[in-house]
């Protein structure tokens, strides 16, 4: 702990005026450095200064740094050892940690690594490090201390040493250090100095170096603090009400960029950053998911202190993903997201085709997919002439990955490797960089150069290896892009360390959250670390920090507002309490604002018209005439929900497929059509079929199976590979041969067309369609049939808007009605294997009764009554397509939405739940 007595105090009004060239003034961290450099500033304008010394203020480490570094640089050379950075003190000591008996057994060695890198510190910042041996250790800390004097051993024989001991060095040899030396140091908001710091300003002030300390002590003029405790619902709440608040403290001062300081103070910042900045950004800025794509956006008013790994910003992760690309295989929807960035070659000139592309590739691709399947799937879309740019670049990375990689090599080698391919991508892309990712591009430069610089602690490793230690580094590295002054401050707690501000609001303050809670590090002796009062090594220091930095608080700001949630935001909702360290202060009602919506403004300028419109201009006559795609999957849709129809073959919209393992569902049923339709195109007859031998039938069977397999290789080589192409086959085979013993069942007929296309004129809706088997029985009449790899039933075909439309629109061609007499679901399905179909007389098919001993066909007197029916069924379902009805009227909600791609469009949802409460308003 901090004794201040140590060194002389002075008030904090006086630091302006003792700063000068040579004076330092040190804080615990850096926003504090950034924030207390702007006072200084400003304090000068408002003397009406024309000119004044810079402030030199920076953290206490960065001070340590400097120094370092400094003395490195002077001549004669000093004799200093070379100072690792903290990646290549994480691959020491996981490389330490891997080569020991236990770490082999370890399944996280890089989490071990950064508890041990954390413990190493720890002892050398409280002194601990020669008190290790005087307690018992546990097995923890005995391989701790194992793992430590090899780590000591290897950086004394390399002459290296790590942030955790150059504090140390420094005050060893201080004295002897040919540097320029501050006369002055001011330590400012320091509420925990550590025993190696406390040595370190000892060691300065002992070569004549004044060392003085300033804490923050807010005066303000004629009127003291108000603070109030509210309670929340809970945290979105509390967040909302505090968005409104700090906006409202800002639009009170005409100048709010220099006039107001604003300070959110968040304990779990972590936790609740993107909630925090989502809210402020739709109370800030209201209108921002109005604004148009391109527009200029105005600077948000707030900036979060907290900054993310630099691998979640878009920029570095498309670069991850083509350095990932180049040896092994990626997750489609990465792949997806990868094609469509903005950080390629050629992105903007081909965004449009390679959004097509995306689309039309998936349909064929598999979960994970290497480079050489993306650049053949790629080849294959429209010859590769839509993105020539995307195409090119993949062949030359190719090339480049089979030519020019190597196997092992150093991280400088590989440094090397990982721009140009980069290169060859086009990164980052085609448009100018904005602010923030121009940034987070120098942030990746300066990472692949610490990259390069960990051939010190390790030589050799492999292309996986190394893009695998890079993404470790880059989610190690938090990165937050700089952005200009701005009055609200979102901070952790201990960025609020020092801070000021006019107006100061706490959130989170529940007895959960607040005070935190310890975690004192298991390779240290919980004693020791008791005994050293760390302030997260026991709960009774955590309680006693976190007390303190409540302290703080109350005097950091003239306007205090602490907030915590009545209940949390888990599933359970249970109810908080607010923090024991706050429960004395007066509890007082909540800051509830209110905040006019944008969307609201909208509707108050002007009167809102509704208007129901589920009309589209109707079928244009010449677009009838040559026929509309879809064939009679427009009659299905239609049938099913009118807008459904309007969307898909209309606006011609389509869901996008997903990539998927082997083979799905659409594409077995496409292999069983093709089998049977060469089957059947070889047999043509039922006796033909009775006649062949069961040897000569299997032959013939296997060579058709294996036709349809290759058939299918050509689309789908990585599902139909091998072994699982084999297996297919004789699945094919197998299903086959079960439903040839059913129509071995059935009396004699003649195939007469397999995969026949035709033309179905309904109404004046003209469609395109492909008959799956027509069969002739011995009386000269038809059976339509249609094969289904799942069980139908024979309600789908009938009613005014049937499921399954197909087999009543074929008995509505030309020739069709007066020829047939049954339209049939052929069923391949192991197990249920048969017919399901609704026939003029009974046993025209094995099992199948006459459609008027169906008890669905019950009100039609003859056949005749039943196509009849049929005909003027499906005439309405398509004069109703024809004239534009877009109704969103799903046949049954929710079974047909249940896998309807349309839901997004047609927001099914938000209308059900508005019919709902337009019902519960008319029966109240």
């Amino acid at each position: 702990m901090f004794d201040s007595s140590q060194f002389p105090q002075i008030p904090f009004d006086e630091i302006s005026k003792r700063i000068n060239a040579d004076s330092v003034v040190v804080t615990p961290n850096r926003r504090l450095a950034l924030a207390l450099n702007e006072k200084f500033n400003q304090d000068q304008i408002k003397q009406k200064k024309s000119a004044w010394y810079s402030a030199d203020i920076l953290p206490f480490s960065s001070l340590t740094e400097r120094i370092y570094l400094e003395s490195s640089y002077v001549k004669p050379i000093a004799t200093l050892p070379l100072l690792l950075s903290v990646h290549q003190e994480q691959v020491l000591w996981e490389s330490i940690i891997l080569s020991s008996e236990v770490g082999k057994a370890l399944l996280r060695i890089p989490q071990t690594a950064r508890l041990v890198s954390e413990a190493w510190y720890l002892a050398h910042a409280w002194r601990l490090i020669h008190r290790l041996g005087d307690v018992v250790p546990n097995e923890d800390v005995r391989e701790f201390l194992g793992w430590a004097e090899t780590y000591q051993n290897i950086t004394t024989q390399t002459r290296r040493t790590d942030q955790a001991r150059i504090c140390d060095l420094i005050t060893e040899q201080y004295e002897f250090l040919d540097i320029k030396k501050p006369s002055l140091i001011i330590c400012y908001g320091f509420d925990v100095i550590t025993p190696q710091q406390i040595v370190f300003l000892k060691k300065l002030s002992d070569c004549g170096c004044e060392v003085v300390v300033a804490n923050p002590t807010i005066q303000w003029p004629q009127s003291v603090a108000t603070i109030q405790r509210c309670e929340y619902t809970n945290s979105q709440e509390e967040i909302y009400q505090a968005a409104i608040w700090a906006r409202s403290k800002i639009e009170t001062v005409s100048n709010s960029v220099n006039g107001v300081r604003v300070g959110i103070v968040v304990p779990a910042l972590v936790k609740y950053r993107n909630t925090l900045i989502r809210i402020f950004k739709k109370v800030m800025h209201p209108d921002i998911r109005f604004a148009l794509p391109g527009t200029t956006r105005n600077i948000a008013p707030f900036n979060v202190s907290l900054g993310l790994e630099l691998i979640s910003y878009p920029l570095i992760d498309i670069a991850f993903i083509g350095l990932a690309l180049l040896n092994q295989k990626v997750e489609f929807n990465r792949i997806s997201y990868w094609l469509r960035s903005p950080f390629l070659a050629g992105s903007e000139s081909e965004m449009s085709q390679r959004v097509l592309l995306d689309a039309q590739i998936r349909r064929f691709s598999e979960p994970e997919i290497s480079l050489e399947r993306l650049f053949i799937l790629v080849s294959r879309a429209s010859g590769g002439k839509e993105c020539p740019i995307l195409l090119h670049c993949l062949s030359v990375l190719r090339i480049f990955g089979q030519t020019r990689l190597p196997e092992s090599a150093s991280h400088t080698v590989f440094a090397r490797v990982i721009a140009e391919v980069l290169q060859i991508l086009g990164f980052p892309g085609e448009r100018g960089l904005d602010s923030s990712e121009f940034q987070a591009l120098k942030k990746w430069q300066l990472l692949i150069a610490n990259f390069a610089a960990l051939d010190q602690v390790n030589v050799k490793t492999s292309y996986h290896e190394a893009v695998s230690r890079l993404r470790q580094m880059a989610s190690d590295t938090l990165f937050q892009p700089e952005t200009p002054n701005v009055p609200v401050q979102i901070i952790d707690v201990f960025d609020a360390i020092g801070m000021e501000f006019d107006h100061l609001w706490v959130m989170g303050l529940s007895d959960e959250q607040w005070p935190l809670k310890s975690h004192p590090n298991p390779f240290l002796p919980l004693e020791l670390q008791r005994k050293a009062k760390l302030p997260w090594g026991s709960t009774l220091e955590s309680y006693a920090y976190c007390q303190r930095l409540t302290r703080n608080w109350l005097c950091s700001a003239k306007d205090i507002i602490l907030t915590y949630p009545r209940y949390s935001n888990d599933r359970d909702g249970h109810e908080l309490k607010c923090s024991p360290l706050i429960r004395l202060m007066p509890l007082s009602g909540p800051v509830v604002r209110d905040m006019e919506q944008h969307h609201d403004r909208i509707i108050q300028s002007c009167e809102m018209e509704y208007i129901v419109d589920c009309e589209s201009p109707p079928l244009d006559k010449e677009i009838v005439k040559q026929g509309i795609r879809g064939g009679t999957s427009i009659i299905k849709d239609y049938a099913a929900c009118p807008f459904r129809a309007w969307a898909k073959h209309r606006l011609s919209i389509s869901g996008l497929d997903a990539p998927h393992t082997g083979l799905n569902a659409a594409e077995r049923g496409l292999l069983v059509h093709q089998v049977l339709a060469q089957l059947w195109q070889q047999l043509k007859t039922k006796e033909a079929l009775d006649d062949i031998s069961d040897y000569n039938l299997e032959r013939m069977l296997k060579d058709i199976t294996n036709s349809a397999i290759l058939q299918m290789e050509q689309y789908r080589p990585i599902a139909l590979s091998g072994r699982f192409a084999q297996i297919e086959q004789r699945r094919l085979f197998r299903l086959a041969l079960e439903w040839l013993n059913e129509e071995k069942k059935r009396s004699s007929f003649k195939v007469i067309a397999v995969e026949e296309k035709c033309v179905i004129q309904i109404g004046d809706l003209i469609l395109s369609a492909r008959l799956d088997r027509i069969d002739e029985l011995e009386n000269g009449q038809w059976i339509v049939i249609d094969y289904k790899t799942s069980r139908k039933s024979i309600q789908s075909m009938i009613g005014e808007r049937p499921d399954e439309p197909q087999l009543p629109l074929y008995l509505m061609m030309e020739g069709m009605k007066q020829q047939a007499a049954g339209a049939a679901f052929a069923v391949l399905k192991r197990g249920e294997m048969g017919f399901t179909a609704i026939v003029r007389e009974a046993n025209l098919l094995p099992g199948i009764k006459a459609f008027s001993q169906l008890e669905k066909c019950a009100r039609f007197n003859t056949w005749e009554d039943l196509i009849a029916a049929w005909q003027q069924y499906l005439t309405n379902l398509a004069t109703g397509f024809c004239s534009g009805d877009a109704r969103v009227n799903p046949k049954n909600f929710p079974a047909t939405c249940k896998y309807c791609d349309m839901q997004l469009f047609c927001r099914i949802r938000e209308r059900i739940d508005d019919s709902v409460t337009e019902l519960s308003k008319e029966s109240g």
